[in-house]
C-alpha cells in the first residue's frame, strides 16, 4: 500500500528506551536531560545574573509574573521545535525551505538571517559584562580590552578544544554559587507577600527613585526594558536553531537511524506540502510518541531550573538592590550582585566573582560551536552542496564573523544592555513567536494526525506564539521608531 507521498516505504523508528514507553517521571526526565541543560546554563550568564537582578532593582517584585510567562512561552517553543526534529528526523528549518510558497527557502533564510545577525550581540554583550568586571577587580586595563581578550581566548579554546577541565570546574563552582544564592534569598528576608503579589500580571512601572537617581534609564520605555528581559530568559531562535541541530548527537527518535545522510536527502526531495512518510502502524505511532517524551522531559527540567534561578535573582534584586537603589548597568553590570552572597558572609564575594567568571566565560565558549550549527541549519536546507558537506565547512566563516562583529560592538557600543537589546527583541521575542506559529502550521500540513501535538500542546504553543509575536512587534516598534 502506498503512503501519502506516493512512495511505498514508510520510515520506522529505532526501539525507544523502556523508560520512555511509560509515563514521564522525574527520573526519566533526568535521564534525557541534554540540550536543555545548555539553555539553562547559558541563561545563568545573562537572564538570571544580569536581567533578573536588574528587573528586581528597577521594578521590585512586580515582574515575577512576566518571567514565569516568558519561560512558559519559550518552553513551548523549545519543546515543539525539538519534538518535530525527533519525530521526523529533519530540522524544522529544512521543511520550511520547501513548505512556504514563493522562492525556495525564503522563510528559512529570513528567520535564520535575523537570528544569525543577533549572534554577535550576545558574544559582545557578555564579553563586555565580564570585561568590565575583570577591569574593576584587577585595576588593570579597560573593560573593552578585557572583553576583547576573553572573546578571543574563548574562540581559540573552542577552535582547538581545550575547555574540558574548565567546563567541569564551571559546573561545580556555579553550582555552589546557586546554592548560596538560594540561602541568601532566605537571609535577605524579602517581602514574601509582595513576591506573591508579583505573580499577578500588572503594568510595569519603574520604582519611584529611578527617575531621580537614574534619569537615563527612566527615559527608556518600561515595555522595552521588560522586552529585553523576556527576550533574554530562555534564549532565542539563535539558540534553538542550533540546539535542534545538535540533537543529532543524542540520536533520539528518527535521528537514531543509521541512514541519516540518506534520510535528509530523501525528505528534502519530497514535493512541496507532501505528508512525511511516517507509518500509522500502532507500534510505530507508539514508538514515535515514546521518543517525543525525551524532548519534553529535557524541556520541563531545564525551564523549571530557569524559572527557579530567575526568581531567586529577581527576589534578591528587589529586596537588596532596590532598597540600596543600585541598578546593574555599565561598569557595575555584575558588581552589585555580589551583595547577594556577602549577606551570608563577606568572604563569599570571592565565590561570586569566580562563579561569574566561569558562568560568563562558559557561555562565551559554548556560543562558537552552537552558533555554527545555527548557521548550518539555516543555510543547508537551501544549498544542497553545503548540506552534503556538513557543518564543519562553515566553522571558519562563522568564527571569523562572530569574532570581527562582536569586537566591533565591544569598541563602538561598549554596554551590555544596549548591545543585546536588539538581539533580545528580534531573536528572543519576534522570531520566537513566529517559530511557534510556523511549527503548528507545519505539523498540520506534513504530519499524520497521530504524530501531532496533543490538543493541550497545540493551545500551549499557539498562545505562546501569539504572545511572543505581539510582544516582539510592539517592542520592535519602540526600538526602531
Amino acid at each position: 500500500m502506498a503512503n501519502p507521498t506516493g512512495t511505498t516505504e514508510f520510515l520506522t523508528y529505532p526501539e525507544p528506551p523502556q523508560a520512555l514507553r511509560r509515563r514521564l517521571t522525574f527520573v526519566t526526565a533526568l535521564s534525557v536531560l541534554g540540550p536543555g541543560a545548555i539553555v539553562a546554563s547559558a541563561n545563568i550568564g545573562s537572564g538570571e545574573m544580569v536581567f533578573a537582578a536588574r528587573g528586581g532593582a528597577l521594578f521590585g517584585y512586580a515582574l515575577l509574573w512576566a518571567f514565569l510567562v516568558s519561560a512558559a512561552a519559550k518552553a513551548a517553543l523549545a519543546y515543539s521545535f525539538n519534538r518535530y526534529t525527533v519525530v521526523t528526523g529533519e530540522h524544522p528549518m529544512a521543511r520550511w525551505a520547501t513548505l512556504f510558497r514563493g522562492p525556495r527557502g525564503w522563510f528559512t533564510l529570513l528567520m535564520g538571517v535575523v537570528s544569525i545577525a543577533a549572534i554577535p550581540s550576545w558574544v559582545g554583550g557578555l564579553g563586555v559584562g565580564l570585561g568590565d568586571l575583570m577591569a574593576s577587580l584587577t585595576a588593570i586595563g579597560t573593560g573593552g580590552l578585557w572583553a576583547a581578550g576573553l572573546i578571543v581566548l574563548s574562540g581559540l579554546l573552542s577552535w582547538f578544544g581545550g575547555y574540558e577541565r574548565l567546563e567541569r570546574a564551571q559546573t561545580v563552582i556555579v553550582g555552589f554559587m546557586l546554592l548560596a544564592i538560594a540561602v541568601s534569598v532566605v537571609v535577605l528576608q524579602p517581602d514574601w507577600l509582595a513576591a506573591l503579589a508579583g505573580l499577578l500580571p500588572t503594568v510595569p512601572e519603574y520604582n519611584d527613585w529611578v527617575a531621580a537617581s537614574h534619569p537615563d534609564i527612566a527615559e527608556r520605555s518600561e515595555w522595552l526594558e521588560l522586552a529585553v528581559y523576556l527576550g533574554a530568559v530562555g534564549g532565542g531562535t539563535y539558540d534553538y536553531i542550533g540546539y535542534a541541530g545538535m540533537l543529532r548527537e543524542k540520536r533520539w527518535g528518527m535521528l537514531g537511524r543509521a541512514d541519516q545522510a540518506g534520510l535528509a536527502e530523501r525528505l528534502a526531495a519530497l514535493p512541496r506540502g507532501a505528508r512525511l512518510p511516517l507509518s500509522e502502524d500502532p507500534e510505530q505511532v507508539a514508538r514515535g510518541r515514546a521518543w517525543s517524551r525525551a524532548p519534553l522531559g529535557d524541556t520541563v527540567l531545564s525551564f523549571a531550573a530557569i524559572v527557579v534561578f530567575a526568581s531567586m535573582f529577581m527576589i534578591n534584586g528587589a529586596s537588596l538592590l532596590a532598597e540600596q537603589q543600585q541598578i546593574p548597568e555599565g561598569n557595575d553590570t555584575l558588581t552589585y550582585q555580589a551583595g547577594f552572597l556577602t549577606a551570608i558572609h563577606p568572604t563569599l564575594q570571592y565565590l561570586y566573582y569566580v562563579a561569574v567568571f566561569f558562568a560568563f566565560f562558559g557561555s562565551l565558549y559554548a556560543f562558537w560551536e552552537l552558533y555554527t550549527y545555527t548557521a548550518y541549519e539555516t543555510l543547508s536546507p537551501v544549498f544542497a552542496r553545503l548540506r552534503r558537506s556538513g557543518p564543519r565547512v562553515l566553522r571558519p566563516w562563522m568564527y571569523g564573523y562572530i569574532l570581527v562583529t562582536s569586537l566591533l560592538l565591544v569598541f563602538t557600543v561598549g554596554e551590555l544592555v544596549v548591545i543585546v537589546t536588539p538581539a533580545s527583541v528580534l531573536g528572543g521575542l519576534l522570531t520566537a513567536g513566529l517559530f511557534c506559529l510556523a511549527i503548528l502550521w507545519t505539523e498540520r500540513k506534513v504530519l499524520p494526525p497521530a504524530y501531532r501535538l496533543t490538543t493541550a500542546g497545540r493551545w500551549w504553543v499557539l498562545l505562546s506564539g501569539i504572545l511572543l509575536t505581539v510582544l516582539g512587534l510592539v517592542s520592535t516598534w519602540q526600538l526602531f521608531v
